[in-house]
């Protein structure tokens, strides 16, 4: 059979359709080389089949090289399992395609952001084929973001740092006037203390004179039973009265503000005295133990150790659980420390202070204990105390062991008497016998206990007021001894103290000023300056007959 020859019509036909064909292949060649973003046939393995000149660009590599790579051998380790994952789930066909932002390694080593969106190809009886790969460097924009997300993050920590800065500040002010408030109220505290010790102070020295009395008058005597109850009464009555007294001067110590200057302190009557404004506290909560050991008198302030002294007890007590009497211990420690040092240590048995709060355990206003059970002051008032006396403060402890703080305060250099404590301090020259007494105090209760702590051997004037005095002295000035009272309305002590200086001069040396003390500043002064003259109310019997020889 003869061939039947092809029709010119169909040979066109051909002709335009594999024009038609190249020209498609040419703008698809065209398409993926030229685009803006990079392009791949990636194959199931992961290795680059086909790849156009931008994504070329992006990762750094030459055409040739890259064609050796895998996307695999590019990609950041900690990007590449979530890459695999969406891999996976697109060949399982749980999904058609997949988007992510990762990180490429560029052949320089430099690191960059892409933005991939990955499609899988299939052959025509679905097998996969190879996948479609269009990478975005987004480098310039995930610095930008960055850049906004670290400036936002700055912004924020200088927010948050200025609203605690604020807040601390606040705090602060807070504290601040807390401890200024404190501060007035204690200033008050030592006016109203020193007040009420004077009112007090008074009436108990007749209380105390008249109970001596008549305990001396009835050890002197046979007691039938009856009147020996009565003297076991008056003996507690005068215990009483002796711990009243000795509650108001340490109340009196404790607000003074006179000891302002340093001398030589006996630093186990500063503790004692400290002790005892705590005791209450103290004995319940726990056991107090002391080892003292003999030392030298240090140089410092009786009544500013005294409230450091306080402070340290108090802290020591307030550590302590409560309920656990019999396991809880304070225990007081005097001892020399080296060649010219005296050691006051106060140690617990309490919870102790954290490591991280000890550098800064004597800063102001700073307290571990919850808002308003604290000014964070006292420690920092403490070591202020015991730095200006040229002394130490020091402390150890640790979590759950307790804590230890310990005063250093230097020996005094020489030996100096003794602050007069009013007993028995006041000395005149003569021979025993009857002298002649002259009194004076606006309260004749004061008066009529005063005579008969003198005795019936002694002649006695009595004067109600300072202006009755100088009455009597405009007629007789032979007086051995003249007991006067400081606080006296009208003329006090003071005033007549001036006005018997210019007149009869040669009494001065014969007058004993007695105080229940001083609340201004011109007693606190006069005190002061006239001291070995002056004889606290209540005084006991020894100290005005003292006064006598």
């Amino acid at each position: 059979m003869d061939s039947v020859p092809s029709s010119p019509m169909s040979n066109t036909s051909r002709g335009q359709s594999s024009d038609a064909l190249d020209e498609l292949l040419r703008h698809f060649q065209a398409t993926f080389e030229q685009a803006a973003v990079g392009l791949a046939h990636v194959g199931i393995q992961g290795q680059w089949l086909r790849v156009n000149s931008r994504l070329c660009d992006i990762v750094g590599y030459p055409h040739q090289e890259m064609m050796g790579l895998t996307f695999q051998a590019i990609t950041h380790p900690d990007d590449l399992a979530a890459d695999l994952k969406q891999v996976q789930e697109v060949l399982a066909g749980e999904r058609s395609t997949y988007s992510m932002e990762k990180r490429y390694f560029r052949k320089s080593g430099e690191l960059i952001w892409i933005n991939l969106t990955v499609s899988l190809v299939r052959k025509p009886d679905g097998t996969p084929d190879y996948f479609i790969a269009v990478i975005e460097d987004i480098s310039r924009r995930r610095r930008a973001e960055l850049e906004r997300d670290a400036l936002l993050a700055r912004e924020h920590q200088a927010r948050t740092e200025a609203e605690e800065q604020a807040r601390r500040r606040s705090a602060e002010l807070d504290l601040t006037r807390n401890a200024l408030i404190q501060a007035e109220r204690l200033a008050t505290a030592g006016q109203l203390a020193a007040g009420v010790g004077h009112e007090i102070n008074n009436p108990l020295s007749y209380v105390l004179a008249n109970v001596s009395f008549a305990l001396e008058e009835l050890a002197e005597r046979e007691l039938d039973e009856t009147m020996k109850e009565v003297q076991d009464a008056l003996q507690q009555a005068h215990k009483g009265a002796e711990r009243i007294r000795g509650i108001v001067r340490d109340l009196r110590t404790f607000a003074s503000s006179k000891f302002d200057s340093l001398g030589t302190v006996d630093v186990r009557e500063a503790l004692e005295f400290a002790v005892s404004m705590s005791e209450h506290q103290l004995r319940l909560r726990a056991q107090l133990l002391r080892d003292y050991t003999p030392v030298p008198a240090v140089v410092g302030n009786e009544s500013r150790l005294g409230q450091v002294f306080l402070n340290l007890l108090l802290n020591a007590t307030q550590a302590l659980p409560e309920g656990a009497v019999s396991s809880n211990q304070v225990t007081l420690t005097i001892r020399p420390h080296q060649e010219a040092w005296v050691a006051i240590e106060v140690r617990d048995t309490g919870c102790g202070i954290p490591t991280e709060n000890l550098a800064r355990l004597f800063e102001p206003f700073f307290t571990t204990k919850p808002i308003g059970e604290g000014t964070g002051l006292g420690l920092s008032v403490c070591h202020g105390i015991v730095t200006s006396m040229g002394g130490q403060l020091q402390v150890e402890s640790s979590p759950g062991r307790g804590s230890t703080f310990r005063v250093l305060l230097p020996v005094a250099g020489r030996a100096v008497a003794a602050e007069p404590s009013g007993e028995g301090h006041v000395r005149r020259p003569g021979e025993p016998g009857a002298r002649r007494v002259l009194m004076i105090d606006d309260e004749p209760e004061v008066l009529e206990a005063l005579a008969r702590t003198i005795g019936p051997s002694h002649t006695i004037e009595r004067a109600t007021s300072g202006k009755r005095a100088l009455e009597l002295l405009a007629h007789d000035t032979g007086y051995d001894v003249i007991f006067c009272d400081l606080m006296m309305p009208e003329l006090t002590g003071m005033d007549l103290h001036d006005v018997i200086a210019s007149k009869y001069p040669e009494l001065l040396e014969r007058m004993v000023f007695m105080t229940a003390g001083g609340f201004t500043p011109r007693a606190i002064a006069f005190v002061d300056q006239h001291a070995p003259r002056c004889i606290e109310k209540p005084f006991s019997p020894e100290t005005v007959r003292a006064c006598l020889r």
